[in-house]
Formats: structure tokens, sequence, C-alpha cells
């Protein structure tokens, strides 16, 4: 259990660091680039809101798991179940075949690069918008398939 709680260490330092990093990044985008956005105010009101709150939720979900992890390192039987539930071989088995760390890297790429689309291009911003949740929703029904065949 010590390896595995230097694991969960090295996992809360670089969440923290995900954290600041996005906090910073975010501040620094939004400053530099807020009067250079093409569009119409309409459109540029909604890739803000949307950018914002895909922020919101990416730090949300950091926070979340850097308190978990933070919680499992303080209690001996938290640290117990978080290992066993990592490790369970059905729930391994079922990511592998559903492809889910592939298919979390393409989201996730999908993601930054529509963040980042939102900058120069309304319709680029949009198509990759539409790419991302096809690919989620993808994502979800490999998901609650394989959980049901296995």
């Amino acid at each position: 259990m010590e390896e595995y709680k230097k694991k969960l260490k090295s996992r809360q330092l670089l969440l923290l660091s995900g954290i600041l990093g996005t906090n910073s990044t975010v501040s620094l985008t939004n400053s530099i680039t807020r009067n250079y956005m093409v569009g119409d105010a309409h459109s540029k009101d909604f890739i803000l809101g949307f950018q914002a709150s895909l922020i919101t939720v990416l730090i949300g979900f950091l926070f979340f798991s850097f308190i978990k992890t933070t919680r499992a390192i303080r209690n001996p039987e938290r640290l117990k179940n978080l290992y066993i539930a990592e490790n369970d071989e059905r729930r391994l088995f079922i990511m592998q075949k559903s492809g889910f760390y592939g298919m979390n890297l393409a989201m996730y790429g999908l993601a930054i690069a529509t963040i980042a689309a939102g900058y120069f291009n309304y319709t680029v911003f949009f198509s990759l918008l539409g790419a991302c949740l096809f690919v989620g929703l993808i994502r979800v029904v490999f998901k609650v398939y394989y959980r049901m065949k296995y």
C-alpha cells in the first residue's frame, strides 16, 4: 500500500499543477484574445460561455479528483477501497474493450481544439463541437454496451 500511496501523492501533484495551469492559461488567454474574436456579439458570447463552462467542468473534475486522492491518502480504509476500485479486473477489461483511453484522448483533443477554434472561426468551432459530442456519445454507448455484455 505504501507504493500505491506514493503513486497517489504524485497524482496529487499532477492534479494540482493541472488546476493551477488551467486557471492561469484561461486567464491569460481570455485577457489577450477577447477583443480579437471573429463573429457577431451573439456568437462571441456563446463561444465564450461554452469555453467558460468547459473549463469550469475541467477544473471541477480536477478539484474533485484532488480531494478524493487527499482523503484516500489520509484514511487507510479509503485507500484500500480506491486501490481495489482502480485495479478491478472487470472494470479494466471493460475499459480496454470499449477503447476508453483512445476515446478519451480523442475527446479531450477535440475539446481543446474546439476551445482554440472558438477564437478564430465560428464554423470550425461548431464542427469540432459536433465531433467532440459524437465521440462522447460513442464512448457512452460502448461503455453501456460492454457493461451489459460483461
